[in-house]
């Protein structure tokens, strides 16, 4: 049962980063009309600007809630086998996930001129980001000191990739993203590497 789970899991981080990815396709890619084209009140099915008002929120949110399932079943795979500390910053890495479905289901759901809902979402995806950040790099930093090198670079490594290039665009040093590709990258690999341990049921606990 408990195998049955952890496939289960496996797959939905695997539909996360497929999810992820359809969501920085670039919008040319897609049928017109394209966005801004004169305005189209009810705009076909899989059309750019269809994509761009439905399709791309309605897959953000899911792609953050499956990648929560997905991190919560790791978790609740691995919790005896952790230290107390590592154990902590899985928690608060999950509540930072938790805390970004929310803000990313106001934020998608704000109207044009909401702007109250939508300095809400932009607080709470602040506070969702340095929870996740910081518990994803110490839940991965405690399994790699228990020699899970695959799961701990995949957990540590996303957010520090991703806070260097935050950093450096801060700075003032520009990185082309190629349209949020690159932002993309490290969470979606995350999805499969954690997924694909899932799948495999690679219980950390077999490593001490």
């Amino acid at each position: 049962m408990a195998r049955r789970l952890h496939r289960a899991a496996g797959l939905l981080l695997a539909l996360s980063a497929v999810c992820l990815v359809i969501v920085v396709l670039p919008l040319d890619l897609w049928p017109a009309p394209q966005p801004g084209d004169s305005y189209v009140f009810d705009p076909p099915l899989f059309s750019a600007i269809w994509v761009q008002r439905t399709l791309v929120p309605a897959l953000t949110v899911i792609a953050n809630i499956l990648g929560l399932i997905g991190l919560s079943v790791l978790f609740r795979r691995d919790s005896e086998s952790m230290s107390r500390l590592q154990r902590v910053f899985a928690f608060a890495g999950l509540v930072g996930g938790g805390t970004c479905v929310l803000g990313t289901l106001l934020f998608t759901s704000a109207g044009p001129n909401d702007i109250g809902t939508e300095l809400t979402a932009l607080l709470v995806l602040g506070l969702s980001f340095v929870l996740i950040c910081w518990g994803l790099i110490g839940w991965g930093v405690g399994y790699l000191r228990s020699e899970s090198l695959r799961l701990g670079a995949a957990l540590a490594g996303t957010p520090v990739v991703i806070g260097v290039y935050l950093g450096l665009s801060i700075a003032g040093i520009t990185i082309p993203s190629g349209g949020g590709v690159l932002l993309i990258i490290p969470p979606s690999i995350t999805a499969l590497v954690v997924g694909f341990d899932l799948w495999v049921d690679d219980d950390t606990s077999d490593h001490g």
